[in-house]
C-alpha cells in the first residue's frame, strides 16, 4: 500500500485535528509533551518555512503483512527495523517496537545510537480502506 493510493476523503479525514492527532513525548529529560497534526506528514505545505520534498512525507511500511502508516519521513524507512510486533486479540490494535538507525552517524559508538521506539497503531476502516494508523 502507498500513500498515493489513498483517496482525498481519507487524506482529509486524517488531517482532521479533532479526530487524529499525534501525541508526542519527547523523552524523559523534556519538560513538556506536545502534539502534531497528521497533515504535516501527508501533504507538502503550500508555503513551507524550509524546503520539503516527497521524502519528508510519511508512507506505509508493511510488517508481518500489516500495512502501517507511521508518522515518520520516507527517508527513514530503509533504516527502520521491526524488533517486535504484538497484535491485540481482535487485531484492532498493533503494538510495535521499532529501531530507527537513521541518525546513527551522529554518534561515536553503537551504544549512543540505540534509538528504539514504541508505536501503537489502530486499525483504520473508513471509505473502504483497511490499514493501521500509528502514533
Amino acid at each position: 500500500m502507498k500513500l498515493d493510493y489513498l483517496s482525498p476523503d481519507v487524506i482529509n479525514d486524517l488531517c482532521n485535528d479533532d479526530n487524529w492527532r499525534l501525541d508526542i513525548d519527547p523523552g524523559f529529560d523534556s519538560k513538556h509533551e506536545f502534539w502534531m497534526c497528521w497533515r504535516h506528514f501527508l501533504s507538502l505545505p503550500k508555503d513551507p518555512y524550509y524546503e520539503t520534498t516527497e521524502d519528508d512525507l510519511a508512507d506505509f511500511l508493511t510488517f508481518d503483512n500489516y500495512p502501517i502508516l507511521l508518522p515518520v519521513p520516507r527517508s527513514h524507512h530503509p533504516k527502520i527495523c521491526l524488533i517486535r510486533l504484538i497484535p491485540s486479540f481482535d487485531q484492532q490494535t498493533l503494538t510495535l517496537l521499532l529501531h530507527d538507525s537513521f541518525y546513527e552517524d551522529w554518534f561515536q559508538d553503537e551504544w549512543g545510537a540505540r534509538y528504539g521506539f514504541l508505536a501503537i497503531a489502530d486499525r483504520y476502516q473508513k471509505f473502504g480502506y483497511n490499514f493501521y494508523l500509528a502514533s
